[in-house]
């Protein structure tokens, strides 16, 4: 056994491996090996049990002919290559009995029909099989998909389309886990679903072009965890069968269909439900109690429908919920104070409804917004992380763009979008507590007051959006101790005063601005003058303006000004009396001949008379 997964080995595959003839298990996984695959070292491992390759960079063709007499092969793994995988010519028959491929995303028979590997039939003690993301094309094999030994099976990310197969024979699968989601497949799903998978934990079918009424057999599959219908063509109603009484559901995802013009489904009885994903069906109607029914909640996503009414005080019961996704409804009303008691939320969305009142400062009693807090999203598996690892995605909207979050970065992520409603008052300075929040967005409201200094407290932010309110005051200083944010914008409100554009905020455009009147300094093409500093500390404003003070003393230009005013105020202290008094002018001249006199006495007295 060789096992040097994740070594970070770089360059080809050294040539002495091909001595090894005894070797029984090889984990080149997750390295850098690059080059085209090296089939001639490989030829001599006859011994191989197990051959792990995947997430490399080899490139060339892969002829899976290679492995014709590796009678002892069981398990291999080729996934996540950049190599051609060749399973058609040249012609051959496998002395092996796999019991686990997985081919994913590595170009299999791109050049040679992307069918689907014609050896896979011969193989009678497969476990688990993934195809997936090769572009495969025709239609869904159903020979494979009710094989009798097959637990797990993944066609996801081809072209494959038609109808979903019925088994010929009308025999049952075994299969644990099905995923054909993202391929083109169309019609209607079988009725007798439940007869043909009994066992299916797991079913993705997601992204097609299914349509039709969701069948009722669906709430007879006793075993199913996870269920993706989203993004189809379904419509009717939601069977009962399917949210009341099934007991083993723990994800029910049906976003993106056509349930348009019905109201919120009542749901009852589902201890295990946790994720719950009814984006964009045209749901319409309120929010009805058959939510507490949902006991372990963690996610609730019923943004992009028709909902309205008030949002219910009671969401605090849940003991679990971390996501709450209302988002593009006509929900009205208060945000109700009782959310202030969720001390596991991570992710609050209201925006695009028409909540109105005061934002409730209790909002910074919540501690996952405080500090920093990992939200425990635990993937399905199925028998193996490395074929069947389902994690929960969700649909988020951070800095501006909305993303599909998994995994780490899912459990990772706070956030409070309340923007684009009619909430009034100002800004709570509480919320500047919330450290370890990492988007705020409160656009498009009629939010009034100051920007809060306490903002600065908030120092694991990355997105604040403040813009479209009626905000006032100078944007304070010491925001910019926010080393992590990314996305700030305050524009379209009634701020004055420089804009502090030191450590991230000199990446900011004037996008981020526009639409404040009297804001000034750059990115903004307005020079600052008198208030230049007046969002500065005072000690900071007070030695400025002493060094302003010395520097106009100095230069040429208040040289040049005080001769001008100096001239301009003697001339006139001796031209303004006599214009205005007569007087003035006698006496003024008399004493001017006197002068002229005098001098001229003085000059002749150096200039003797001739004879």
């Amino acid at each position: 056994m060789l096992n040097l997964k994740g070594n970070l080995i770089q360059g080809g595959i050294d040539p002495c491996l091909s001595e090894m003839t005894s070797l029984i298990s090889l984990d080149l996984s997750f390295n850098h090996c690059q080059g085209n695959f090296p089939s001639n070292t490989f030829r001599n491992l006859t011994s191989l049990q197990t051959l792990l390759i995947s997430d490399n960079k080899f490139g060339g063709i892969l002829s899976f002919a290679m492995f014709a007499n590796f009678s002892n092969l069981q398990d291999i793994d080729l996934s996540n290559n950049m190599f051609e995988v060749n399973t058609e010519t040249p012609r051959w028959y496998p002395s092996f009995q796999l019991v686990s491929l997985n081919l994913r995303n590595c170009g299999v028979n791109n050049y040679h029909g992307r069918v689907v590997p014609s050896f896979i039939s011969s193989q009678k003690n497969f476990k688990v099989v993934s195809l997936a993301y090769n572009a495969l094309q025709g239609a869904l094999p159903s020979w494979l998909i009710y094989n009798t030994t097959l637990d797990l099976l993944s066609l996801r990310g081809n072209s494959f389309s038609g109808g979903f197969p019925l088994s010929s024979r009308l025999a049952t699968s075994m299969l644990i886990m099905l995923d054909i989601s993202d391929n083109r497949l169309y019609g209607q799903l079988p009725a007798t679903i439940h007869q043909l998978f009994p066992d299916l934990n797991y079913l993705n079918t997601s992204f097609n072009l299914f349509k039709g009424d969701i069948p009722s057999s669906y709430g007879n599959l006793t075993k199913l965890e996870v269920l993706d219908l989203s993004n189809n063509f379904f419509q009717g109603i939601i069977p009962a069968s399917l949210r009341q009484n099934h007991t083993s559901l723990a994800q029910l995802v049906l976003s993106g269909n056509h349930f348009h013009g019905r109201t919120m489904p009542l749901f009852s009885n589902m201890s295990n439900l946790a994720y719950l994903h009814l984006q964009n069906l045209g749901f319409s109607g309120s929010i009805t109690h058959s939510l507490m029914n949902l006991p372990i909640l963690k996610v609730l996503d019923i943004s992009r429908n028709n909902l309205s009414g008030n949002i219910p005080n009671w969401f605090h019961t849940f003991p679990n919920l971390a996501i709450i996704l209302f988002s593009r409804n006509k929900f009205h009303g208060i945000i109700p104070i009782s959310l202030c008691q969720m001390q596991t939320l991570h992710v609050l969305d209201f925006a695009s409804n028409s909540l109105s009142g005061v934002i409730p400062s209790c909002l910074s009693n919540i501690t996952s917004w405080k500090k920093e807090s990992e939200l425990l999203l635990p993937s399905f598996m199925w028998l193996s992380p490395t074929y069947a690892n389902y994690r929960v995605k969700v649909p988020l909207t951070a800095k501006g763009n909305r993303l599909l979050y998994e995994g780490t970065p899912l459990s990772l992520m706070t956030g409070i979008d309340l923007s684009m409603n009619k909430l009034t008052g100002e800004i709570p300075t509480q919320l500047g507590e919330l450290a370890a929040l990492h988007s705020l967005n409160l656009s498009f409201n009629i939010l009034a007051g100051h920007i809060p200094k306490s903002f600065s407290t908030m120092e694991e932010i990355e997105s604040l959006d403040l813009s479209h309110n009626n905000l006032v005051g100078t944007i304070p200083h010491d925001i910019v101790q926010l080393h992590f944010i990314s996305t700030f914008n305050v524009s379209f409100n009634n701020l004055t005063g420089s804009i502090p554009f030191e450590n991230n905020f000199q990446t900011f455009d004037e996008s981020s601005f526009i639409g404040n009147g009297e804001l000034c300094g750059p990115p903004l093409h307005t020079n600052c003058t008198s208030n230049k500093n007046s969002n500065k500390p005072p000690e900071e404003q007070q030695h400025e303006e002493e060094g302003d003070r010395t520097g106009l003393a100095e230069s040429d230009f208040f040289f040049y000004s005080c001769i001008a005013v100096s001239y301009v105020l003697g001339f006139w202290c001796v031209i303004l009396p006599l214009m205005l008094s007569e007087n003035w002018r006698r006496k003024h001249y008399a004493v001017v001949d006197i002068c002229i006199n005098i001098c001229c006495n003085k000059l002749s007295s150096f200039f003797p008379k001739s004879g």
